[in-house]
C-alpha cells in the first residue's frame, strides 16, 4: 500500500516537472511530447470531470512556472492569464473523454490533435500577445522539423505533438493485438517520416545559394539612454529648461547612431540600421531628423534604417514607434508605424497609425520592415510574403531575449524571407528562410551593440505563403468526419 501510494507521488511530482520543462523558459524540446502523451494517458483514468481538474491544474502549475517572464505585468494579471491558458489546453482532454467508449479504431485517435490544434488556433488569434507559447515553439532547436511551418504553419507541429500523443495511448490501450496495433503505429510514422524527409530536403537542397549583402544593425550604448522630461515639457515654468535638457539628451544619442552609422557604411555595410526607438527625438525636431539621415544616406552609399521613438509631449499617447528607412539617393522609401503594441506597457501610450507592411524593390531584392512585437503575429505578417529580406529592429528585456529572438524565425520560414531582427536590451539574429541562424549577438555581453550579417539576398517562396492556415481547416473538417464516422459506427452498434 506504501509503495503504491510513493509510485503516485513520483508519478505526479514527473507530471509536473514535464509541465514546466514543455513550454515556456525552462522549455526543452522533447519534454512536450512527453508531458501530453502521459497527462492524456493519466487524464483517461479519471472520471471526466476530476480529469479535466487534474489537467487544468497541471497544466497551470507549469505555465505559471515556466512562462512568468513579464515583470512588468501585475501579479493579478499574471494568475488571470495562467486561468485562461490553463482552462482553454485543457480543453482537449475533456472532449477527448466524450468518446472514450469509441477509442477502438485508429482514426479515433485524431479526436484529440484536431481539437488542440483548433483550440490553440483560436487561442492565439485572440491573444493580445499573439503567438507567444505556442507548443511549436518548443521544437526552436529541430530545424528539420521546423521545416513544415513553411507548408502547414505552427499548428502543423502541434498536430504531430499531440497526434503523437494519443497514438501512443492508442497503442498502450490495444497492446495485445500487435496486429492490429502495427498498421496505425504504420501510418503515423509515414506521416512523421516524411514530414522529416522534407524537412531535410529543404535544408540541404532549397538552402539559399544567392549572393550575400553585408548588413549592420545597431543597438544605442546604454549609457546613452535619452528620456524626456514629458510633464516637465507640458509645464510653462519648466518647458524652456526641458526642452533644453531633452534636446541635449536626444542629440548625443542620434549623432552616435549617425556616427556608427557611417562607420559602418565605410567597412562596407550596404545596409544599416537602428533598433527599435533607440533614436529619440521631440516631434517638433522630427524632420531635422530624417535630413541628416538622407543627407547620410546619399553621402555613404547606402540604404538607412531609423528606428526611432517620436515623442509629442501635447498627445497622451506621447509615443510614435517608427521604422523610417531612407534609399541611396537620400529619399525615404519606408516610413513605417509600429504595427501591434505590446499591451499593458506600450500600448496606452502609443499612437498607432496604420501603415501596413511596406516593401520596396531594391538592387538586393524585395525589403521589408516591422517592429519588434509584429513577429509575434503570423496573420499579421502574411502582408511580408514576397519580401527577400526583413528588417525587424527590435527592444526587448532579459527575461525572454533568447525566447523572443526564436519566435521570429519561425516568420521567416513561413514566409520564406531573410530576416535581421536587432534588438537593443536583447537577442539579435541574423537568420535565412531556412531557420539556420547566420549571426548572433546578445546585447548583455556584447560591448560594441552591431551585428554585422551577410545575408542572402533571394527569399523563396513558401506554400504556406500561399494557402495560409489551409491547414487549421483540413483539421476541423477532419474533426467533424470522424465525429460523423464515430457516430455512425455507433447507431450501426445499437
Amino acid at each position: 500500500m506504501k509503495a503504491n501510494i510513493i509510485k503516485k507521488i513520483l508519478f505526479a511530482l514527473t507530471l509536473l516537472i514535464l509541465s514546466v520543462f514543455s513550454n515556456g523558459q525552462y522549455a526543452v524540446f522533447f519534454a512536450i511530447w512527453i508531458f501530453t502523451a502521459l497527462l492524456l494517458f493519466t487524464v483517461r483514468k479519471f472520471p471526466r470531470w476530476k480529469g479535466f481538474l487534474l489537467a487544468f491544474l497541471v497544466i497551470g502549475i507549469g505555465y505559471y512556472i515556466g512562462m512568468d517572464v513579464a515583470p512588468f505585468l501585475p501579479i493579478s494579471a499574471v494568475i488571470t492569464i495562467t486561468i485562461i491558458f490553463s482552462l482553454a489546453f485543457s480543453l482537449p482532454y475533456l472532449i477527448d473523454s466524450f468518446f472514450s467508449k469509441h477509442r477502438s479504431a485508429f482514426i479515433s485517435t485524431l479526436i484529440f490533435p484536431t481539437t488542440a490544434v483548433l483550440i490553440e488556433y483560436a487561442y492565439h488569434y485572440f491573444d493580445p500577445f499573439g503567438t507567444w507559447w505556442h507548443f511549436a515553439y518548443t521544437q526552436e532547436s529541430q530545424t528539420v522539423l521546423l521545416q513544415s511551418v513553411s507548408v502547414f504553419g505552427l499548428g502543423y507541429i502541434t498536430f504531430l505533438i499531440t497526434w503523437f500523443a494519443s497514438v501512443c495511448n492508442w497503442i498502450y490501450e490495444h497492446r495485445n493485438e500487435w496486429s492490429y496495433v502495427k498498421k496505425g503505429v504504420l501510418i503515423y510514422s509515414l506521416v512523421l517520416g516524411l514530414t522529416l524527409l522534407y524537412g531535410g530536403y529543404r535544408v540541404q537542397f532549397q538552402k539559399p545559394n544567392s549572393e550575400t549583402i553585408r548588413i549592420a544593425s545597431i543597438s544605442a550604448l546604454d549609457s546613452l539612454n535619452a528620456g524626456i522630461d514629458i510633464q516637465g515639457i507640458n509645464n510653462k515654468e519648466t518647458a524652456d529648461d526641458a526642452k533644453i535638457e531633452a534636446r541635449r539628451n536626444t542629440s548625443k544619442l542620434n549623432d552616435y547612431l549617425f556616427d556608427r552609422s557611417i562607420a559602418e557604411a565605410k567597412a562596407g555595410a550596404k545596409i544599416v540600421f537602428w533598433a527599435e526607438g533607440n533614436a529619440v527625438i521631440l516631434k517638433e525636431d522630427e524632420s531635422e531628423l530624417y535630413e541628416k539621415a538622407s543627407e547620410i544616406a546619399s553621402e555613404q552609399n547606402i540604404y538607412l534604417g531609423l528606428g526611432v521613438a517620436v515623442v509629442d509631449p501635447t498627445n497622451s499617447k506621447y509615443l510614435e514607434n517608427k521604422f523610417v528607412l531612407f534609399n541611396k539617393n537620400g529619399s525615404k522609401v519606408i516610413d513605417y508605424w509600429k504595427g501591434i503594441s505590446v499591451p499593458g506597457v506600450e500600448a496606452p501610450i502609443s499612437n498607432n497609425k496604420t501603415t501596413g507592411i511596406q516593401k520596396i524593390e531594391t538592387e538586393y531584392g524585395t525589403i521589408a520592415g516591422v517592429i519588434c512585437f509584429d513577429l509575434d503575429f503570423p496573420n499579421y505578417m502574411k502582408e511580408a510574403k514576397g519580401s527577400d529580406i526583413l528588417l525587424a529592429p527590435s527592444n526587448d528585456f532579459k527575461e525572454v531575449d533568447l525566447l523572443h529572438a526564436n519566435i521570429a524565425k519561425f516568420r521567416a520560414i513561413e514566409q520564406g524571407f531573410n530576416l535581421v531582427r536587432q534588438a537593443s536590451l536583447g537577442h539579435s539574429i541574423g537568420a535565412d528562410y531556412t531557420g539556420n541562424v547566420i549571426s548572433e549577438m546578445n546585447h548583455f555581453t556584447d560591448n560594441s551593440k552591431v551585428l554585422v550579417t551577410q545575408l542572402p539576398t533571394k527569399g523563396r517562396k513558401t506554400i504556406y505563403s500561399i494557402i495560409g492556415d489551409s491547414f487549421i481547416v483540413f483539421c476541423l473538417l477532419s474533426l467533424i468526419l470522424v465525429t460523423i464516422v464515430i457516430r455512425k459506427k455507433k447507431a450501426e452498434e445499437n
